[in-house]
């Protein structure tokens, strides 16, 4: 849900931490501070849709995953279909 509702899962987030929103939550790419991790040029993205999908070319491989969470997979919410 982050992808497709960014704004109200960051501030149902933090208000679960008992932090305030602030508008650069939102803006986190376009931070000028340095980042020192293997992902330092995805950091300076916003939040994008076309990753989302990636997976499904390794969904054979996650069988053994899926069939050791068996109901606790079943139970938790589906991805809405706009993903």
């Amino acid at each position: 849900m982050l992808v497709g509702e960014t704004e109200t899962e960051v501030r149902a987030l933090l208000d679960f931490c008992g932090v305030e929103f602030e508008e650069a939550c939102l803006a986190f790419h376009k931070t000028e501070r340095a980042v020192r991790t293997a992902s330092s040029e995805q950091v300076r993205q916003p939040i994008f849709r076309e990753g989302t999908e990636g997976w499904k070319a390794f969904s054979e491989h996650l069988d053994p995953l899926r069939a050791a969470l068996g109901e606790v997979l079943e139970a938790y919410p589906q991805v809405p279909a706009a993903w």
